[in-house]
């Protein structure tokens, strides 16, 4: 079996889809999603149980048992740290109250109540792929590796701080099983990787297939 192998460089688009309490897209009128490059970094921490260790001694102090559990992968931690504010994108990770004049809103501002983080939205991310395999010998298509966490809930926000500097946004987040219904992508908006599978929290892909266009404000638009 040959593998291909790509090395990605930077994060060129992210995309957060609204999903509905079982962890699918929520499509339609009342679904959301965001497509942005207002990011500086994503950083991903997977979280593993550490096994059991079974241990018994003899009354002359030897092991007559020595045996460890196997660990095992129960998530991943995800922090992104965006460049400003933008609320839609606090109204999808936090669940915050979104500000805004007109209609449909255009929004100015998020608040942020008491009560339980309940929350749901896919996070995807698109990289360039740098070097010499940087695009598909058979079509020369650029390719990208992709990201996919189907099913990310707890947003929280993380620390702020108000300075003479920029202000920059912490958000905090982890991640779950897949939601049935994600397939290979979130409603009409795949297929962008393989399908998962129950029990999956992630995957990365070498692919082709473009990453969505990136609109000119972090506004949120429906999904069909």
């Amino acid at each position: 079996m040959a593998d291909q192998s790509a090395v990605p460089i930077k994060g060129r688009v992210m995309r957060l889809i609204q999903l509905d309490v079982c962890g699918n897209p929520v499509t339609g009128a009342s679904g959301l999603q965001v497509i942005t490059k207002g990011f500086i970094q994503i950083q991903a921490e997977p979280q593993y149980e550490d096994g059991e260790a079974q241990r018994q001694r003899l009354a002359d102090g030897s092991l007559c048992v020595n045996d460890d559990d196997p660990d095992e992968f129960t998530h991943v931690n995800l922090t992104i740290q965006m460049c400003g504010v933008c609320p839609s994108v606090s109204q999808i990770i936090n669940g915050a109250r979104l500000l805004g004049t007109g209609a449909p809103v255009t929004g100015t501002g998020a608040a942020y109540a008491e009560g339980l983080v309940s929350a749901r939205f896919s996070l995807e991310v698109w990289q360039n792929v740098t070097g010499r395999g940087n695009c598909d010998p058979a079509t020369g298509a650029p390719k990208y590796v992709y990201w996919a966490f189907p099913n990310v809930g707890s947003g929280r926000v993380g620390s702020l701080t108000i300075e003479n500097a920029a202000l920059t946004m912490e958000l905090q987040a982890k991640t779950d099983n897949v939601g049935i219904f994600w397939g290979d992508g979130p409603g009409t908006l795949g297929p962008w990787a393989p399908t998962f599978v129950d029990g999956e929290h992630y995957m990365w892909n070498i692919t082709t297939v473009a990453p969505p266009t990136i609109p000119s404000n972090c506004g949120a638009t429906p999904i069909t």
